[in-house]
């Protein structure tokens, strides 16, 4: 990998790392610059504008969630071990400084985000919602899972429960976000 690609890609991790701690709003290149000893003009080469790198933070996550959703060995794992694994996410933030997730970090600055973040962010919002309710289904229908309700509005109760329970262990406690986890797998009636 070259220099450019190699200070790019820093540059969209500490990007997608300060949006998940500090919020879309509360940080600058000079943070970026500082934290990997380069000049605000390499991060303008990269992604002239914040919007720019702000949009390439959500589409390098969305694709990723698109990778790992349509990998062959994910289409063969049950249902619950998928569930385990989306689950792990979030607990993957949780140990990396109590970060929240990406959504519910950008969906607190949503009104004051460039349109073309806010139409990023929500397709990426969509498409998860979209895959957890049809695990949902499909759980149910194997009789792997069992809950009440539809599946969407299941699946938006999940994510929802899993983005909040980020944002409770930063003000509470960790431990907030076990208790929530705990109480979907219970909902949907698999062992925790």
């Amino acid at each position: 990998m070259s220099t450019r690609q190699t200070t790019r890609r820093k540059i969209l991790e500490l990007g997608e790392h300060l949006v998940q701690i500090r919020g879309f709003n509360a940080f600058s290149y000079n943070h970026i610059s500082q934290e990997l000893g380069i000049k605000n003009a390499a991060i303008h080469y990269h992604f002239p504008s914040k919007e720019q790198l702000g949009l390439k933070i959500i589409e390098a996550t969305h694709d990723r969630f698109h990778k790992w959703v349509n990998h062959p060995e994910h289409r063969i794992m049950p249902v619950p071990v998928q569930l385990d694994w989306f689950f792990k996410i979030y607990q993957y933030n949780l140990d990396r400084d109590n970060r929240v997730c990406l959504i519910g970090s950008l969906s607190t600055d949503y009104y004051t985000l460039p349109v073309t973040m806010q139409a990023a962010i929500r397709a990426l919002s969509n498409d998860v919602q979209k895959w957890m309710a049809q695990l949902l289904d499909s759980g149910r229908q194997q009789g792997d899972l069992d809950f009440k309700g539809r599946s969407m509005d299941k699946a938006i109760t999940i994510t929802a429960s899993l983005a909040g329970s980020l944002q409770l262990a930063r003000l509470l406690g960790n431990e907030w976000h076990h208790n929530i986890v705990k109480q979907i797998y219970l909902d949907l009636n698999l062992t925790y």
